[in-house]
């Protein structure tokens, strides 16, 4: 764990390093960190909707919809 942590700073310099060796690099890092980003935010609204859908109950009283006869 302690390995993971201390690799991180590591990390961040190899892709600062990668990501100012040239525009399309640039743009490239910034585009899938945007992706990213976008991806884990739409996760975890889904899953708070979810923890959300069973903590709450529900009280809807109305009935189904009649099929036409």
């Amino acid at each position: 764990m302690s390995s993971l942590l201390g690799s991180i700073p590591k990390l961040v310099t190899e892709i600062s390093r990668v990501a100012l060796s040239d525009p399309l690099s640039a743009i490239s890092v910034a585009f899938g960190s945007a992706f990213i980003g976008l991806a884990v935010l739409a996760f975890g609204y889904l899953a708070l909707g979810a923890v959300a859908d069973t903590v709450v109950p529900d009280f809807s009283s109305r009935e189904p919809p009649q099929q036409a006869e």
